[in-house]
């Protein structure tokens, strides 16, 4: 990654740019490789190629860049000023079924979607060949709020047409499915204990770990110093932070 780097074949930027700068300067079309659901829903660049899986230099051939079913647990929460919780379930309960789930992703029907003759449900054309140059998610977020962030949901591809739906990600998707995990871990329980060591000691590794790769990929600190780098991660104490995980996911494992 350092000599990519050095060799200006990495964006510059990639340790800082934000989402929406990044799909800016995707739209101008000068990425040459980027991870992205679909670049034409997010940058109108048609002509990118999914690689699959990419096979290594021992030929180990493994694709790990997938969504668990669950993808965010805990993303609707009542709190105790809600003076109407039942209701507030009901609400949202709604969106798990195909009315209220087709609202939410797709938007009005005749506005945003429309039916067709064999029942099936596709983005007008002002969504998918936007007038005014929009990308498909930037005319999407006018109407619907999913392309925000987490939502409470259940996605089904009869009424989600986003950028993992169309024809070319599915054909992508069976190009690298020979080659997935074959286990795919929710996320793990904690203790509280284990909780209270991964907010403080394990949020400061976590930190010191991602600081120090984008120092030593752009070359703000040598290779000569990975030595020095492995022996203060195990100081900080790694070796209890990876035991804890480990607990977790025997737990995990086992409740399975």
């Amino acid at each position: 990654m350092r000599k990519l780097y050095a060799e200006g074949l990495i964006d510059p930027e990639i340790f800082t740019i934000k989402t929406a700068a990044l799909y800016a300067k995707g739209q101008e079309g000068i990425l040459g490789a980027t991870i992205n659901p679909n670049p034409k829903t997010q940058m109108n660049q048609d002509g990118y190629i999914g690689l699959g899986a990419l096979k290594g230099p021992h030929g180990d051939q493994l694709y790990s860049h997938i969504k668990v079913p669950a993808v965010w647990p805990g993303a609707f929460v009542i709190t105790d000023k809600n003076k109407y919780p039942e209701a507030t379930v009901r609400w949202i309960d709604h969106f798990y079924g195909d009315e209220g789930a087709t609202f939410y992703f797709m938007g009005i029907e005749g506005q945003t979607y429309r039916k067709t003759d064999d029942g099936k449900l596709e983005f007008v054309e002002e969504i998918t060949n936007n007038p005014d140059g929009l990308t498909m998610d930037q005319a999407l977020a006018k109407y619907i709020t999913w392309l925000g962030g987490s939502y409470p949901g259940y996605v089904q591809e009869k009424y989600f047409k986003g950028s993992e739906s169309l024809p070319e990600s599915i054909a992508v998707g069976k190009k690298a499915e020979p080659h997935r995990i074959p286990e795919i871990w929710n996320a793990f329980n904690f203790t509280e204990e284990e909780t209270e060591f991964r907010s403080t000691v394990g949020s400061d590794i976590e930190s010191y770990i991602g600081e120090s790769e984008a120092k030593f990929i752009t070359g703000a600190v040598p290779m000569s110093e990975w030595d020095k780098y492995v022996e203060t991660v195990h100081k900080m104490g790694v070796d209890e932070y990876m035991a804890i995980y480990k607990q977790a996911y025997e737990r995990y494992k086992n409740n399975g």
